[in-house]
């Protein structure tokens, strides 16, 4: 399912040229596919690890 920016508003990610830019859910599920983190993800993640 696709979903059209659902989320560009409030969208933090530095990754402005992606397809899935302002759409979460759609970055979300291709990620994890890929068993990997969400760019918007990744400094919570760095913290956490502190």
């Amino acid at each position: 399912m696709k979903m059209v920016n659902c989320n560009e508003a409030n969208c933090n990610c530095k990754m402005v040229n992606c397809v899935r830019h302002g759409k979460c859910c759609e970055c979300i599920n291709h990620h994890r596919e890929k068993g990997s983190l969400v760019a918007c993800m990744k400094a919570v993640a760095e913290a956490l690890k502190k």
